[in-house]
């Protein structure tokens, strides 16, 4: 390849990227709130302290799994009630090795945020519904937080309950999201 043709192929590619849009390959059906809740063992507002990383058999395949220790600052819902708890998520990276799971929640460290938990048979804590369950708190106003939707949030498809979860609290003041959710628990 000589060097015009060089040049042509690089062009070719930064015009590439220049026009690209991001693609959204993952889907899932919207959950409401009301269902949101009730599959939930627990609804809190806490923070994720720190995390750390294995390798464990999930659903009979080998996974990447990161553990989230949340500092609980509010019971929202549900019980019972703890200072810390710690919660599973899927993906992470071990030993140089990193495992994306789309969809799923990813909780960042030092993140204030409102987390809706459901506890599995073997009493491991994990965000219910993926992204759907977990909404980080926007603290430009610290005395009016406002929630808004996971940053791994798949592109949602309508659920047959009308209004989802995500449309409900995404945008809404801590203040609000706490009615919503005690509303939806009944």
């Amino acid at each position: 390849m000589d060097r015009r043709q060089s040049l042509g192929l690089l062009g070719s590619g930064i015009a590439a990227l220049a026009w690209a849009r991001q693609s959204q390959a993952t889907t899932a059906r919207a959950i409401s709130l009301p269902n949101l809740v009730q599959h939930s063992s627990r609804v809190v507002r806490g923070t994720p302290m720190d995390s750390f990383t294995r390798g464990e058999d999930v659903g009979g395949t080998r996974h990447i799994v990161t553990y989230s220790r949340v500092r609980v600052e509010e019971l929202l819902t549900g019980g019972p009630s703890e200072s810390e708890i710690l919660v599973r998520s899927l993906g992470g990276q071990l030993d140089g090795v990193g495992e994306i799971v789309h969809g799923e929640a990813e909780l960042a460290i030092a993140e204030p945020s409102v987390i809706f938990l459901l506890r599995n048979a073997d009493g491991i804590e994990h965000v219910t519904a993926m992204a759907q369950g977990y909404y980080p708190l926007l603290l430009r106003n610290a005395a009016a937080p406002r929630l808004r939707a996971s940053r791994n949030l798949p592109r949602l498809l309508p659920g047959a309950q009308g209004a989802s979860a995500v449309e409900q609290l995404s945008g809404a003041g801590l203040d609000e999201a706490r009615q919503l959710i005690l509303g939806a628990r009944r």
